[in-house]
């Protein structure tokens, strides 16, 4: 049994709705009428381009290897989460519904296609086209990082005022003695 049905099934239904809104996103966003390049919009640009590959095109041509990454991370990710998600973990539940749901989002595009389709474009910076997906995956990381270093923060703390307070009753009980 999971350690907490109602994250897991949280996490779980999370997941799915943002896949399925990121491919919501990806299919506005690559229509020939949403696809226009002009020098007097100097933000965002919305193109249609296949990526055979990983982040900023690494791996190109190495789908199957891909594939295969993605599948064992979220199989481990839903691994995890069946076992270890607790639903007063608010942030982590959502870092992992995010991280879940961009590497759903392109895996699914991957095995399907032989591609993930990458469509936004900064025009303020020479920066690589991207996906709804690669932001969730890259937010994803960075916000986990975050939890983690914070996490472990916190139990050093913790740690630290445990000694001190058994450090003060061991000092307390020498002077009644």
């Amino acid at each position: 049994m999971p350690k907490d049905k109602r994250a897991f099934i949280f996490y779980i239904i999370t997941s799915l709705v943002l896949w399925q809104f990121g491919i919501s996103i990806r299919d506005l966003c690559i229509r020939p009428d949403m696809q226009i390049i002009t020098k007097d919009n100097p933000f965002v640009s919305f193109v249609y381009l296949k990526n055979t590959g990983g982040a900023f095109s690494l791996f190109n041509d190495y789908t199957n290897l891909l594939a295969a990454f993605g599948i064992i991370a979220l199989l481990a990710i839903i691994i995890y989460s069946y076992n270890k998600l607790e639903f007063d973990d608010k942030y982590k539940i959502l870092t992992i519904t995010s991280l879940t749901a961009g590497i759903l989002g392109n895996l699914a595009e991957r095995l399907a296609e032989g591609y993930v389709i990458d469509f936004i474009k900064l025009n303020f910076v020479n920066f690589a086209v991207f996906n709804f997906f690669d932001i969730l995956i890259s937010i994803s990381i960075f916000s986990l990082a975050i939890l983690i270093f914070y996490d472990e923060f916190k139990k050093r703390i913790i740690e630290k005022h445990n000694e001190d307070a058994t450090d003060t009753a061991v000092e307390q009980a020498e002077l009644l003695k």
